[in-house]
């Protein structure tokens, strides 16, 4: 039986996830209504004579369905409450007692019909729209139905859209190094070899990806299905021959908090690097003393290292988003926060601990908070520093800069593009000498974030658009670094699904080889053009493609995702 202060605790916690979620979720209805009125339905109507008339009510049919796709039944009441006392009140009680579409829309033409001559312009529609239906209601709703089948986004459940995203993540990982790869491979390799050896420390950066998996579901994920890597074998061969090709290696690979053996193998064994990154979601900080013991392991392997090796450091990054620390409702209908605020505070509150040994870095997600300093006082960024607060700390922002290139405010894209917040840095004031680093990044529709709400992140389809008219991508290129994965696989930073051979079969000096030779990931790099008339000659949806592609990476990543279409731009790149 549980305590009465234990209860007590319980429910004033569930209070403030509570206060969070209907916040979130009001922010989010309301983007998504403003959106839909503000044009998006009209452009889905667009074929419709009267699509003037249909805006309005359509667009509220959206929210009708989002609310119920989105929103547990038992919030709906509470976050429609505020706008229950707007001039669209009768329209918020709709929303939330009509148990059917049909019932929402005969109360909609039946609030109209009965509002006086001065009511707003939206009587006017719905009479129109009646009498278009002959005075009929329920020919009218019968149009609006069948309109709303058309374009209709919700057919699937999360659930479901989720697992048929997963089942073609799987079968893109099934095709890797298949017969079409294999064959790729072979013409890469049938090129003249470069005059000179790879260099030591040829690259900036390269990957270790010691295993994929991820406890957490969150919705910006590009990563729903990854492949289980089972009896891999040691490690460390491979991190000798990464040892000598460069001086900053990142681990990553979902999270890696329960795979943090091969990072601190790799710090104590690895000469010549200097930089040893890291990507965690912070779920390992549960409490203060196991925040501790984490980062006192990782400084306990940089202290092995040998004095007259290179200097080296740790890069822990840790993934910091309105997605990840999101509240969600667990399946007992309990909120929770996907990764406790107060478990990146632990990990903020103990890093300066550790002076030059561990360099904290927050990531980020753009959002529309990002086009000004509202991002450090409102979301995410002020749970924290209340958080931080709450333990007497103060935060300082030391820096604060923006992006290289504006953008459009997802809540306001018919706007001028303008500067986002991109990098920052900041203190806590019992350590004014110890920065934490914070930067934020745009989110590509991969994976789960195909199914964000169009407000809920920053993309760059402007700089894709400048790209396709011949202009350039600004300075921006696809990333062709290598990752090594523990099972020998050796794949692209910027695509998994480009692999170019396993370093155990065909060994290292193969595949960086490859990686110099191979006209793909040249073309890649450069966001070459020509791979997009190469798609056309054999497949048929480019156009598709190129109007649901959130940038420039999303679009290149998207056409060479299959591996027949990637020996297909091979042969053509050798032919050119």
């Amino acid at each position: 039986m549980a305590t009465p202060c234990a209860t007590l605790g319980e429910t004033l916690e569930q209070q403030r996830l509570r206060a969070l979620y209907l916040t979130a979720m009001r922010k989010r209805f309301k983007a998504e209504i403003n959106r839909f009125t503000s044009g998006a339905m009209a452009d889905r109507l667009s074929g419709q004579s009267d699509v003037a008339d249909l805006n309005f009510l359509m667009s509220y049919v959206h929210g009708y369905h989002w609310l119920r796709h989105n929103v547990h039944e038992d919030y709906r009441a509470e976050l429609l409450e505020p706008f229950v006392k707007t001039k669209q009140g009768f329209l918020m009680r709709l929303l939330h007692q009509s148990p059917a579409i049909d019932v929402f829309l005969r109360g909609y033409i039946e609030h109209w019909v009965a509002a006086p001559a001065e009511a707003p312009i939206q009587r006017n529609q719905c009479l129109a729209l009646l009498a278009s239906a002959g005075g009929d209601p329920d020919r009218l709703i019968s149009r609006i139905l069948a309109l709303w089948g058309q374009i209709d986004p919700f057919t699937s459940s999360y659930a479901v859209a989720y697992r048929d995203l997963a089942r073609d993540e799987r079968a893109r990982y099934a095709g890797l190094l298949g017969p079409e790869d294999q064959q790729r491979l072979a013409l890469v390799d049938a090129l003249p070899n470069p005059p000179e050896a790879v260099d030591a420390f040829t690259f900036p950066k390269l990957g270790l990806i010691p295993a994929m998996g991820c406890p957490q579901t969150c919705r910006h994920c590009m990563f729903i299905w990854r492949p289980l890597m089972k009896d891999t074998p040691d490690p460390q061969p491979l991190l000798d021959q990464v040892n000598r090709l460069t001086r900053s290696v990142l681990f990553t690979g979902g999270d890696l908090s329960r795979k943090l053996d091969s990072f601190y193998q790799a710090m104590a064994t690895m000469s010549e690097v200097s930089t040893f990154a890291i990507l965690l979601n912070g779920d390992f900080a549960d409490n203060p003393e196991v925040t501790r013991a984490t980062l006192d392991a990782m400084a306990a392997a940089l202290n092995r290292r040998p004095r007259h090796w290179a200097p080296a450091r740790v890069l822990l990054q840790i993934s910091f988003d309105e997605f990840h620390q999101e509240v969600v409702i667990d399946r007992h209908g309990r909120l929770k926060e996907r990764i406790p605020i107060y478990k990146i505070a632990n990990i903020v509150e103990a890093a300066p601990r550790y002076g030059d040994k561990i360099q904290l870095c927050l990531l980020h997600k753009q959002n529309a908070l990002n086009f000004s300093m509202d991002l450090f006082k409102q979301g995410v960024v002020e749970r924290l520093v209340s958080e931080l607060g709450e333990r007497g700390h103060r935060v300082e922002i030391l820096s604060a800069a923006p992006s290289s290139r504006t953008k459009r405010n997802p809540l306001k894209p018919e706007q001028t593009a303008a500067p986002v917040v991109k990098d920052a840095s900041f203190v806590l004031s019992r350590y004014p000498n110890r920065p934490i680093l914070f930067t934020s990044s745009t989110i590509d529709a991969f994976g789960r974030a195909q199914l964000l709400d169009e407000t809920e992140a920053v993309r760059e389809r402007d700089l894709l658009q400048q790209l396709l008219n011949g202009h350039g991508a600004g300075g921006e290129t696809f990333d062709i670094d290598l990752m090594f994965w523990f099972n020998g696989w050796a794949t692209l930073f910027s695509a998994v699904h480009i692999c170019l051979g396993n370093v155990y079969d065909d060994g290292m000096e193969t595949v960086l080889r490859r990686q110099r030779k191979d006209p793909l990931s040249r073309a890649l790099q450069r966001f070459d053009l020509r791979l997009l008339d190469f798609y056309r000659e054999r497949a048929d949806d480019l156009d598709e493609i190129i109007a649901r592609s959130t940038g420039p990476h999303h679009l290149f990543h998207t056409i060479t995702e299959q591996p027949a279409m990637r020996l297909h731009m091979t042969e053509r790149l050798l032919a050119a």
